[in-house]
Formats: structure tokens, sequence, C-alpha cells
């Protein structure tokens, strides 16, 4: 007798899922990690200059354009992932309804305009977030990225039995 051990999903993706899938990408993936040092780094060097310039020069010596491109460069170093977020969603939503089976031979997703089937090779690794499971490749991009939000489970023994099949036949991150 055969046991079916398939967990199924159904949702409709939120930005919140994708920003999260986003940042977990960026802090397990080696590239992500690189990156994130690296807009840190430029952050504390542009902090370093400015405060610098102001304890030298005084807050009158300083121009509104430089002020207006320090407010800029921070705003943007904080809401890069917020905006690729948005576009991935503009996407997302444009597919409609996901309807993912996670079963022994993989993950099959359809949804009103995309069907695919995945088998376990694709993805390397995986990461457990509050609120979604997310399936990396094992490049050093970390491209391959599949986000799976826990509130489209059917049941709370679901999630345990998710968790069950990614971890069977995949490496945590």
């Amino acid at each position: 007798m055969v046991v079916d051990v398939s967990v199924r999903l159904t949702y409709v993706v939120t930005w919140r899922e994708i920003s999260d899938g986003l940042k977990i990408q960026m802090r397990h993936s080696p590239a992500g990690r690189w990156c994130y040092r690296v807009l840190w780094g430029l952050v504390a060097l542009l902090g370093l200059v400015s405060t610098t310039n102001l304890l030298i020069r005084g807050v009158g010596a300083v121009g509104l354009g430089v002020w207006k491109f320090f407010l800029i460069a921070c705003l943007f170093l904080v809401a890069v992932r917020w905006l690729m977020a948005l576009a991935l969603l503009a996407y997302a939503r444009h597919l409609g309804e996901h309807r993912v089976t996670v079963d022994e031979g993989g993950i099959s997703t359809v949804s009103e305009r995309h069907t695919n089937q995945t088998g376990w090779g694709f993805y390397g690794r995986s990461v457990e977030g509050r609120r979604v499971f997310v399936l990396l490749t094992p490049d050093v991009w970390g491209t391959g990225v599949l986000i799976l939000p826990k509130r489209g489970l059917g049941a709370p023994q679901d999630s345990e039995r998710l968790r069950s099949l990614i971890t069977r036949h995949l490496a945590a991150a």
C-alpha cells in the first residue's frame, strides 16, 4: 500500500511573502551575502564622508543638492528589495492563483497561465522563514528561488509534512 505524502498549497502570492523570500535569498546565497556586505560598506562610507564633511565645513557649507543626493541614496539602499518585490508581485499576480503540489517526485506548480514540474535535483538547499519556505538553487547567485507561503497550506499538520519532505530531499542552507 502506497502512502500519499504529497502536500498541496493554494495561494495568491502577496508582496510580503515575495519580500521575505528575497531577503532569505540574499542572506543565504554566497553572492547575496557579498552584495549585502558591499551595500552596508557603501552606507558606512557615505555616512563617514558626510559626517567628516559636516564636522570640517559645518552644516551651512553643504548644499541642498548634496543633502538630496544623500537622502535618495539612503532610501534607495533600503528600498531595493521592496521595489524588486513589487516588480515580481506584478508578474505573480498576472499568473493568478497558484496550486502547488510537493511530493516525492518534485514540485508541480499550476496557475491560470502557467504549468511547471520541477524535480528535486533543481534545488540545492532550503530555508524556512516565519511566513514562507524558500527553495534555492545551488549556484553561487542563488538565482532559482521558489517561495512557498505557509498560509497556502490546507491544514496545520501540512506544515510539518512539507518540512519533512523538503528536508528529506534538500539540505538546509
